[in-house]
């Protein structure tokens, strides 16, 4: 609160008039009553912490200081906090240098880049771009691998200016992956020495951070107490640290917290993946969608080969191909285990892909699910007649496809059947 009149008066009384700090007095001089500590550094209105002084001392004209022998009655405790608090401000500026010196060497290397060609449009930065570099400070990533983080994100002209720092950022922990992999590989090789619940404490902690930069929040106790023990128990179940963190990133942008969450939205996400990138590329390829009875099919196929092991990214490539031919069958690129396991002749689609693109080709148009029927009749009545091989039956798929029909039966040209039965010996051991 303010210091009142009267008190104003006490210390005036107190101190005879004259200032504490050069000795001058009324009425020589205009008197104030000053605070030796400044409120804003937590000095008080009471009066050992209130002195005397003259306007010019007050105005900072005056060499005396407040530990001068002039202000000695005031209170040592006051003179003690004045210099505490000096001291602590001083501490901190101390340590937050580090900090400084790592923001402007991240600083140094962004400002080399411009949008453009205009050297006078600098690229955006987000608001909050101290306290994300400083967790990349608090990750280990070092001062001088910027250059390669900023570079490599300015380069790809594909991101937008206002959003290259979520990408730098992308980098960088990627980066921050990629150092605990050889760190663990050190460790691995016997050059640390760490035990086993330090190196559980630091997968823990990574997680915390992981959560609460994908989050954008703070974890609860709650959460917190979920996402440790999560870890810890996949950690004792052997499952790997980029695994697990992997999943934690999965759960915080899920609101959830634990591993097996985590895992849980990462199925899911496999699965929509594949399934959008499929209906898009249909969408591409003849301007409208599936059918529910479409994706129904293709939903089936997805699922039977993600439960023989097939990964996302293979499968999401497999789904655009099969989506571009209009097919419900996403075969391009599986292994033939996964495709065995789940139901799919390779060969088989592989002829319906060539007699698809041929048809395409010439009607300018995909083949119908009428026309695709009555394709897969044909294809098995040549496999129940058997005979042939797969190169003949590529070749009367493509033939008919680019005659625009079904029946390939006829177009079966036998060359490389001919010659396989020509190099077979005769019955009878007889050439």
């Amino acid at each position: 609160m303010a210091v009142s009149k009267r008190l104003r008066y006490e210390i005036l009384r107190r101190d005879s008039h004259t200032c504490r700090y050069c000795g001058a007095s009324a009425p020589t001089v205009p008197l104030r009553v000053d605070h030796v500590t400044p409120v804003a550094l937590g000095g008080t209105d009471t009066p050992d912490n209130l002195v005397t002084s003259c306007e010019p001392c007050n105005s900072g004209k005056s060499s005396a200081t407040v530990d001068s022998a002039v202000v000695a009655n005031v209170s040592d405790d006051a003179l003690r906090w004045a210099a505490a608090i000096t001291q602590a401000a001083a501490n901190l500026q101390e340590l937050e240098k580090p900090k400084d010196e790592y923001r402007g060497a991240f600083l140094a290397e962004w400002n080399r880049w411009t949008v453009g060609k205009d050297e006078s449009k600098k690229v955006p930065l987000d608001d909050s771009w101290k306290l994300s570099i400083e967790r990349f400070r608090v990750a280990g990533v070092p001062t001088w691998m910027w250059a390669d983080i900023v570079d490599a994100g300015m380069a790809n002209e594909k991101v937008k200016p206002e959003n290259t720092f979520r990408y730098v950022c992308g980098i960088a922990w990627n980066k921050v992956t990629a150092l605990q992999a050889e760190a663990r590989r050190i460790v691995d090789g016997g050059v640390a020495d760490l035990k086993p619940s330090s190196m559980l404490s630091a997968l823990v902690e990574a997680a915390k951070e992981i959560w609460r930069r994908e989050a954008g929040a703070d974890l609860t106790e709650d959460l917190e107490a979920r996402l440790t023990s999560s870890v810890t128990v996949s950690v004792e179940e052997e499952l790997d640290a980029d695994e697990i963190i992997k999943a934690i990133r999965y759960a915080a942008w899920f609101g959830t917290a634990t591993v097996t969450e985590g895992q849980a939205q990462i199925y899911d996400h496999d699965r929509v993946m594949a399934v959008m990138r499929w209906e898009c590329s249909w969408r591409d390829s003849c301007g409208s969608y599936p059918s529910e009875e479409e994706t129904a099919a293709f939903e089936g196929y997805r699922n039977s080969l993600m439960q023989a092991g097939v990964s996302e990214p293979v499968l999401a490539s497999a789904a655009a191909v099969a989506g571009f031919c209009l097919s419900v069958v996403p075969y391009f690129g599986i292994r033939d285990e996964a495709l065995k396991a789940a139901g799919i002749n390779a060969k088989r689609q592989t002829a319906e892909g060539f007699w698809a693109l041929a048809f395409v080709a010439t009607a300018a148009r995909w083949p119908t699910a009428e026309e695709r029927s009555k394709f897969n009749a044909q294809m098995d009545r040549l496999t129940d007649d058997g005979g042939y091989l797969i190169f003949d039956a590529n070749a009367a798929a493509v033939a008919a496809g680019a005659a625009q029909e079904a029946d390939l039966y006829w177009n079966v040209p036998r060359n490389f059947s001919a010659l396989l039965a020509a190099a077979k010996p005769l019955a009878g051991g007889e050439n």
